[in-house]
């Protein structure tokens, strides 16, 4: 019995050794620590040595939900201590836990999770990880901070501390489009995720991503991909079905 106690102990030490270094390697965006320890923890969620799929008896959707909520705050806490600004964390983790909540299956579970490290550890969205930035690199964390929250370019160009008409000469040289083009590029990429795994509303994802109404939000969607939101939305759904 007690041989059996100390082996689950070091199962317990070893499983959470392993979290606490892929929180270290969120918060410093480093990749590969990422990919090794996510690779740990698919392990240990397919053995389940801690019984998390069991912790809410019958029922292994919702044991894994809580896992990943609990971790979707450690994940985001780690991320603003290694420069990630809180409003970015705040969103990021408001869309995952929307997705954590409205998906049935444990597959797409994974899939979630996997997603919300890469995220959280992305370098590219830490203004600090930015060498030397430019007026477009300024411009670009600016709306990856902001871009769910109606703003004019007047406004960005005070808060850079640059005159608008040279922000968006800048931004277009440098980037090859508008501002605004990016910024809806940048609420689409987001809306698409959502759609794909969430059950929210075509409105609520459109108010959820920065847009006042969803008859905009669809023209816009359109004009990127191609598709209207609902049907992007059932095409998704119908792949799945195949």
């Amino acid at each position: 019995m007690e041989s059996n106690s100390n082996s689950m102990n070091q199962r317990i030490e070893n499983d959470h050794q392993s979290r606490e270094a892929l929180l270290q390697a969120i918060l410093t965006c480093d990749t590969k620590k990422m990919d090794y320890y996510k690779q740990e923890l698919v392990k240990i969620l397919k053995e389940d040595t801690l019984n998390i799929f069991k912790r809410v008896p019958g029922n292994m959707l919702r044991s894994y939900k809580n896992f990943l909520l609990s971790h979707n705050t450690l994940y985001s806490y780690s991320a603003e201590k290694g420069g990630l600004s809180a409003a970015k964390s705040h969103f990021i983790s408001e869309k995952y836990a929307i997705m954590i909540e409205h998906t049935d299956q444990i597959h797409k579970l994974d899939t979630i999770h996997l997603n919300m490290i890469d995220e959280y550890g992305d370098p590219s969205i830490r203004y600090d990880k930015i060498t030397n930035p430019s007026i477009a690199d300024k411009a670009i964390h600016y709306i990856e901070t902001n871009f769910a929250e109606e703003f004019v370019i007047e406004e960005m160009a005070h808060d850079l501390h640059v005159h608008p008409s040279h922000l968006m000469r800048s931004f277009k040289k440098e980037k090859g489009t508008t501002i605004s083009h990016w910024r809806n590029q940048k609420r689409i990429k987001e809306a698409k995720e959502l759609l794909i795994h969430s059950n929210l509303s075509i409105t609520d994802i459109a108010i959820m991503v920065g847009f006042n109404n969803s008859q905009y939000f669809s023209k816009i969607f359109k004009k990127e991909e191609g598709v209207t939101p609902k049907a992007f939305r059932e095409a998704h759904l119908n792949r799945i079905k195949e």
